[in-house]
């Protein structure tokens, strides 16, 4: 197996840094997955057989790599699943700094020590006219073929309703604040487009009201999930990835799903109902 690409743009670098950044903060491992024409980052509710995506995330090789080339397991089945642990990524992001800086990026999967790994070679400005080289190996396990089918593309959901989220930083703010008051919240959308987040506790009851949302789908006159906050606030802190909209589906009771969609990525983010768990 092999892969190997290079990203100049440095939109595209920015971008691709914040998605991977947001992986790491929001789950303890994280698959990647590569084919000839996507990569996908996949976290799972736990490493479980059974267990649901919590994340799934797609971006366009196209797009975001101006050299890309991969040789999977094989001619029938030409892809490539790798499993690394989010802390060590998490800190790589951190020691190179690289999203403002760099002039190119380059991924490679490579073998260390009889290990692989995917390596990171980081081409940096210096003082001078010259560059730097900052070279960081991630340690990868491959993931077998007989495991890849716990790695299925979510299957497409008939939510009651679908809404565009409103402006996500105002949201976060507000989440940040109701996250010193409870753990939970109570999302609450209508089919003439206003969503309501509730916390509610022995001392205090505060709802917040975003209304005027644009309608994506209505199977329901209304739906509502209760979920946990903290899930909730770690996602929204990653609004800097501009996605041109954000759709919030809630199935009664049981999810609510957020998907960033924009021409280069999608990312789905699945928060289950607190009841159901």
């Amino acid at each position: 197996m092999k892969f190997r690409g290079k990203m100049i743009d440095p939109n595209c670098i920015k971008q691709f840094i914040g998605i991977l950044g947001c992986m790491t903060k929001l789950g303890k491992s994280c698959i990647l997955r590569i084919t000839t024409t996507d990569l996908y980052f996949i976290v799972r509710e736990s490493q479980t057989i059974s267990a649901s995506p919590l994340i799934w995330c797609a971006l366009d090789e196209g797009h975001f790599f101006s050299e890309f080339g991969m040789e999977g397991l094989s001619t029938v089945d030409n892809e490539i699943y790798l499993e690394f642990v989010a802390e060590n990524v998490a800190r790589t992001l951190s020691a190179l700094k690289v999203s403002g800086t760099a002039k190119s990026v380059k991924i490679k999967l490579t073998k260390k020590l009889s290990s692989p790994c995917l390596t990171f070679e980081i081409d940096l400005p210096s003082g001078t006219n010259h560059s730097r080289l900052v070279v960081h190996d991630i340690p990868v396990n491959l993931v077998p073929r007989r495991l890849w089918n716990d790695y299925l593309e979510p299957e497409a959901m008939d939510p009651d309703i679908s809404v565009h989220m409103p402006q996500l930083r105002l949201m976060k703010n507000i989440v940040e604040r109701m996250k010193n008051l409870a753990n939970m919240a109570t999302v609450h959308v209508t089919s003439e487009g206003l969503l309501t987040l509730t916390v509610e506790t022995e001392a205090v009851s505060v709802t917040s009201h975003f209304d005027n949302l644009h309608v994506e789908k209505k199977k329901e006159e209304e739906a509502s999930v209760t979920i946990e906050l903290k899930r909730l606030s770690n996602f929204l802190c990653h609004e800097q990835l501009n996605p041109q909209k954000v759709v919030c589906d809630v199935l009664q009771s049981k999810l609510m799903h957020l998907n960033f969609l924009s021409d280069s990525y999608t990312l789905q983010y699945f928060l289950p109902g607190i009841n159901d768990q």
